[in-house]
């Protein structure tokens, strides 16, 4: 028994019609893409003695999108409030359809989906094959 693209269809209404949401996940230049973006990005991780970086995923700590993007100002002009809005919806898929084993960090690449309002991506498709290779990884 497994779940279907029907499943998720009914289960999260999400659609699985419209556009497939393929993309590049290379990850160079991310922090630059993000600034542009969202007008900021989290700061590299400092060198651990013995000058070894450990692995840093490519992405926003959960803790620091809330720290930075908690509350819209109140006078804030449409472009702060797009930007809020894609950060809020960044953060709310990368925590529930998209949520990785760590539970700390939202994937730049979900970020990138959302750079333009009015795609049709079929969401729910993509929910189901990341589902997959979750399970796939465990």
């Amino acid at each position: 028994m497994t779940i279907t693209l029907q499943d998720v269809s009914m289960i999260t209404a999400l659609p699985i019609e419209g556009k497939p949401l393929c993309m590049s996940t290379d990850s160079e230049g991310w922090r630059q893409q993000m600034e542009a973006l969202i007008g900021m990005s989290p700061q590299e991780s400092e060198v651990e003695d013995g000058g070894k970086k450990d692995r840093v995923p490519t992405g926003a700590p959960f803790t620091w999108i809330a720290a930075n993007f908690a509350h819209c100002p109140e006078d804030a002009d449409d472009e702060v409030i797009q930007r809020y809005a894609r950060v809020y919806m960044w953060y709310v898929i990368s925590r529930t359809i998209f949520a990785d084993g760590t539970r700390k960090n939202a994937p730049w690449m979900w970020l990138k989906a959302l750079t333009v309002f009015d795609n049709k991506f079929s969401w729910g498709s993509a929910a189901l094959a990341y589902l997959y290779g979750q399970v796939i990884n465990c």
